[in-house]
């Protein structure tokens, strides 16, 4: 893999200084330089294609496409500590997986997504007065960009960001949810009455998803997202009943992401899948599949494993790689199974299958989800099946009432847990492990998403994972101890912001209740068990 230390010193750019090193290598240099990232007054004068043309880029945060960014910001983190994905290279000796990583791995998500997104964001205002169904578009994007922000380090500036200012003070991590509830709701409302004047759709031609520029479609993941942040500080949030409830009372209007015709997905141009890249290509190779996933799914004998992973190659398993192992060595881990995507297949952002969980969850608490917890969970099974085309095989896995040992052998012969305990089983059942199977059937069908599954992960404990072989943050440091039971629980604020920012982010840290360490559980993660 070509460790590219180079992208991490780019994400320090703003968006304008990223956008110009771009455009020189088109040989526009001169046109762009006159109006650095801004559109021209001609360009404005068709059909949104001045703004259009900053969306592609924005969306990016979002959920990555381009490898390198991929790597940082979603295989090394979420994709790590959710249990999906286990990068088989040791990087110093200081990475996410060991709860030990330098600044060039803690710092990216942070420093790249604000100074990379709020260029084109603010752009965007400028050119559209902060009104109308562009603008109302841009707001959703930014809620999905800095919600994974929000969630990794908890208290992020948020409702005070203006343009061209750089020392922004911090929001609890409250007031940025609630703020971003605020910008939800008023983006849906707007491009619902767009809709119904006869807008069906914004911006194709610069959608890098699979909506390509339908507003009802993004209506839909936008009310989704609200339900998704609702169900996430149900532990906390005395509001979250309401909000949770509001997202459901307004299927018939907004819509939820509850078909696989209507997934979020990022697809591909000039690029290959970055999985897909990061797990065969030559100069990498350094992505394997988590253990974790791998030994839930064999336990289960799931039948998407076949969609989900390659076989390895001990007698054409699913094997995948413990995380956490100290010093280690890509050749060791070659033949196991990694993350099965073809070069052009596209970028998950969010399935179908999850807003019938976060329903289901719902549901359990007593709140008005519109079914009962059980008939939901059993649809998101069934939905992320029919995504997999295993619907033959829903029947009989929905039925099973066995709670299989869990238990990983590793073919390399050197990290075996032949105990780890038992899967909860399949069939619902009033047993008391309700939260927990839906969560752990959450996880499975949200393969790759892996924010998603950290944050489930820190706010339920479930699904139950082993951890990092070798938890080389045990000792403390700068940055505190970790707990090798619990794992980390968010990111520290980038050094950049001490420099550059003191006094807010001490204000922030003020604002997150504990010391600016790894082991601190951000806001809606501090539910009293």
């Amino acid at each position: 893999m070509k460790t590219n230390r180079i992208f991490r010193r780019i994400g320090r750019l703003t968006a304008m200084g990223a956008t110009l090193a771009a455009v020189a290598c088109t040989g526009s240099f001169e046109e762009y330089n006159t109006k650095p990232y801004r559109p021209s007054d001609e360009d404005l004068e068709g059909d949104n294609v001045g703004v259009g043309i900053l969306f592609p880029s924005m969306m990016e945060w979002m959920m990555h496409v381009q490898v390198n960014a991929s790597q940082y910001h979603d295989v090394l983190l979420g994709d790590e500590l959710g249990g999906y994905a286990s990068a088989v290279k040791s990087y110093q000796g200081q990475n996410i997986a060991t709860y030990n990583p330098s600044d060039d791995f803690n710092d990216p998500l942070f420093e790249n997504t604000f100074s990379n997104f709020y260029g084109n964001y603010f752009q965007i205002m400028t050119e559209t007065g902060g009104e109308g169904p562009v603008y109302e578009l841009s707001r959703i994007i930014r809620v999905a960009s800095m919600l994974r922000v929000t969630d990794a380090y908890g208290p992020i500036p948020y409702s005070k960001m203006q343009n061209g200012t750089f020392s922004v003070p911090y929001d609890s991590q409250r007031d940025v949810y609630m703020a971003m509830i605020d910008d939800l709701d008023e983006a849906m409302e707007s491009l619902h009455t767009f809709a119904a004047a006869g807008g069906g759709s914004l911006l194709s031609d610069f959608d890098i998803s699979t909506y390509k520029g339908d507003v009802s479609l993004w209506i839909q993941f936008a009310n989704t997202l609200k339900l998704r942040m609702a169900i996430r500080m149900s532990g906390v949030e005395p509001e979250a009943q309401r909000i949770a409830e509001e997202a459901v009372a307004a299927i018939d209007t907004y819509g939820l992401i509850d078909a696989n015709a209507e997934n979020l997905q990022f697809t591909l141009t000039s690029r290959r899948n970055p999985y897909y890249t990061q797990a065969t290509s030559e100069s990498w190779q350094d992505l394997r599949s988590n253990a974790n996933i791998t030994m839930y799914m064999n336990a289960y004998e799931d039948p998407r494993r076949s969609s989900y992973f390659s076989k390895s190659g001990y007698d054409e398993t699913y094997a995948g790689v413990r995380s956490g192992i100290e010093n280690v060595l890509p050749t060791t881990y070659a033949s196991f199974s990694y993350p099965l995507f073809a070069e052009t297949d596209p970028v998950p952002v969010m399935y179908a299958a999850e807003s019938w969980f976060l329903r289901a969850e719902g549901a359990l608490l007593g709140w008005a989800m519109g079914d009962t917890p059980e008939n939901l969970y059993n649809t998101g099974v069934k939905t992320s099946f029919e995504q997999w085309g295993c619907s033959s095989s829903y029947e009989g896995y929905i039925a099973s009432t066995l709670t299989p040992r869990l238990a990983y052998t590793d073919p390399a012969g050197k990290h075996d847990q032949p105990n780890f305990g038992q899967a909860v089983s399949v069939k619902w059942a009033d047993d008391g492990h309700e939260l927990e199977r839906i969560i752990t059937q959450k996880w499975i069908a949200n393969h790759m998403i892996g924010h998603e599954a950290w944050a489930d992960f820190r706010r339920t404990g479930y699904p139950k994972m082993m951890m990092a072989v070798n938890n080389l943050g045990a000792a403390g440091g700068m940055w505190g101890s970790v707990d090798g039971d619990r794992g980390m629980r968010r990111l520290h604020y980038p050094q950049s912001e001490y420099d550059n920012n003191r006094e807010n982010v001490l204000g922030g840290i003020q604002l997150l209740g504990g010391p600016d360490e790894y082991s601190t559980d951000v806001w809606w993660a501090k539910k009293q068990n």
